[in-house]
């Protein structure tokens, strides 16, 4: 039998591998950035092949986590948001660090010879200038540290991560100084690596990488629409005397402007963002406009001992109901209750904040209202409800934060939608709904919000009827789905909302005292109470009471949508405009 057997010739490779291998490859190394669009057409004539095997390819990758397929079915460049990038900073840390551990630990001098050889290169890319090459070198070093440390399951790790790593390595690549910087911490890892001072390298490694990530975040911050940047930080004496001087230039008066701006840094400070200052520029559209009453007249009739209807006079939603606490904590004090019911009023803003001012007082308060229909039935696909919160507070004696409860009946507020379009997040799942009453985390999709409780969402709609008949059938104001729309071209007409504010005092019961050891006796076993693995457990208001002391500290948070509204109109008006901290 002669041997003229012929060698199997290898598989010619598929053309799809070869252009998985040049779009990683483009990816990697910037040249396909970060959310770019992927059209198969344009990478078919780029790579001299039909849409098939591209097809194919963009497939691999979407399995490797490079791709990203959007809704409509279209491939783009995978993205990172400032939050994915604060991650993989502390995964970063975590596992470079130990690889480093392993590599100084093992072999020391393999270890510092690989990183001064592409130290070395990386100084002749920097002086040539040549930033392409030096964001590879980059890539290389920290490689190296994983090649050397002995374990190669911290190595698959690292390879597994190194394409997002890269990714963003390229936008720093393009600066320069960030550059020089880089290099002379890399030169000083490889001289501690070498004269194997562990415990400095280690420090030096999160070092960098912590400054690193804060570089990634500056450089993605900078690549986004001002629309969707992180709020801008307002210390809270600043946001309140731009917010007097705003409403004085709006026709406000005295007591108008006290209780907006009252209601307004309750929410801003204690976190509740979403009822806070960047409601302002809509506030001042309605004094301007009309819509709010700038110097309103608050009526009311005592119907009955412990029993009143006070009249809003269409202005503001906070004059109305702190005229109310006011009027109700006057009443307990005397028969013991104090109910005031409420008509034409408008927004007010949090809840909590009338229930806070009731406790603050020394008595039990309640606060409820309505607003216009955003919130459909449990299985309903319209708008019937509004919002309708509900809150109480209580005093918990001498020094002590009183408690605080303060919850919209729908799975969340309204406000919630705005401030997520304006900062460009995703909602919750299961919080809103489309047009048709199909569940969206897209706010722009948003047509109406579902109620709380999720499949048990008819305890929300409850609820929020309870808040319904309080606000409405005692005043006389118009339902939810009758009332004008808060969001609107129509800012002359007034939205006549309704709201209830009840006061109780302790001392007409079992007494203050008992009243107040009570409650802080319940608020300690809450707090005391067991816990699951990593859980935590809070009282009512303690979320807020944190917040709102930290936030005295730093400043409270002001979207920037809302500050550039607030600029627009303080150029208009002539009035200093707002001081904006630097982050």
């Amino acid at each position: 039998m002669t041997a003229d057997l012929q060698t199997p010739r290898e598989a010619a490779p598929k053309l799809s591998d070869h252009a998985r291998d040049v779009i990683r490859d483009r990816i990697i190394e910037g040249d396909l950035p970060m959310g770019a669009v992927l059209r198969e057409s344009e990478l078919a004539a780029l790579l001299g092949m039909s849409k098939i095997p591209v097809r194919e390819a963009l497939v691999q990758l979407e399995c490797e986590g490079m791709i990203q397929m959007s809704p409509n079915r279209s491939h783009k460049v995978f993205d990172m948001t400032s939050d994915d990038i604060r991650d993989l900073g502390e995964l970063r840390e975590m596992l470079e660090s130990e690889a480093l551990r392993l590599a100084m630990q093992r072999d020391p001098e393999a270890l510092a010879a690989a990183l001064r050889a592409v130290v070395d290169q990386m100084r002749e890319a920097l002086a040539a200038q040549d930033g392409r090459s030096y964001k590879l070198l980059d890539n290389a070093f920290h490689h190296a540290i994983f090649a050397q440390c002995g374990n190669v399951y911290l190595e698959k790790t690292h390879h597994m991560l190194s394409f997002r790593i890269q990714a963003l390595r390229n936008r720093l690549s393009r600066d320069m100084a960030l550059n020089d910087r880089s290099l002379g911490e890399h030169a000083a890892l490889t001289d501690l690596v070498a004269a194997m001072d562990l415990e400095a390298a280690l420090d030096l490694m999160r070092s960098h990488i912590r400054d690193t990530t804060q570089n990634y975040l500056a450089q993605a911050l900078s690549a986004v629409p001002a629309a969707q940047r992180p709020p801008a930080r307002v210390m809270l004496a600043e946001m309140e005397r731009f917010a007097d001087a705003a409403m004085l230039a709006a026709g406000c008066d005295d007591a108008t402007r006290a209780a907006v701006i009252r209601a307004l840094s309750h929410a801003s400070i204690h976190g509740v963002d979403t009822h806070g200052y960047r409601l302002l520029p809509h506030y001042l559209e309605g004094f301007v406009g009309g819509r709010l009453v700038a110097r309103p007249s608050v009526t009311w009739e005592q119907g009955a001992p412990g029993a009143a209807v006070l009249d809003g006079g269409d202005g503001h939603g906070a004059r109305a109901t702190y005229a109310a606490v006011d009027l109700a904590v006057e009443m307990a004090r005397s028969s013991g209750t104090g109910a005031v019911a409420i008509r034409a009023s408008s927004h007010f803003g949090a809840a909590g904040a009338y229930a806070k001012a009731v406790a603050e007082a020394g008595m039990l308060g309640f606060c409820f209202c309505n607003s216009d229909s955003f919130v459909r039935l449990q299985g309903g696909a319209e708008k019937f409800h509004g919002t309708n919160p509900i809150a109480m507070a209580g005093p918990a004696g001498e020094g002590q934060d009183p408690w605080l409860f303060d919850m919209a009946t729908s799975a969340i507020p309204f406000n919630k939608v705005q401030l997520s379009r304006a900062l460009g997040i995703p909602l919750p799942p299961d919080t809103a709904s489309n047009g048709q009453g199909v569940n969206t985390t897209d706010p722009d999709e948003a047509a109406m919000l579902a109620p709380l409780g999720g499949e048990f969402g008819y305890k929300g709609a409850g609820l929020a009827g309870i808040s319904e008949i309080l606000s409405t059938a005692l005043s006389g104001a118009p339902l939810s789905f009758e009332l004008p729309p808060m969001i609107s071209e129509d800012m002359a007409t007034p939205r006549g909302l309704g709201a209830f504010v009840l006061a109780l005092d302790p001392a007409a019961f079992a007494g203050l005292d008992i009243f107040t050891g009570t409650l802080r006796r319940y608020r300690d076993a809450i707090r005391g109470s067991a816990t699951t693995a990593g859980g935590t457990v809070m009282a009512a208001g303690d979320r807020e009471w944190s917040e709102g002391r930290r936030r005295r500290m730093s400043g409270l948070l002001l979207d920037q949508t809302a500050v550039e509204a607030l600029t627009r109109f303080a150029g208009e008006k002539g009035i200093a405009p707002l001081e904006v901290l630097t982050r």
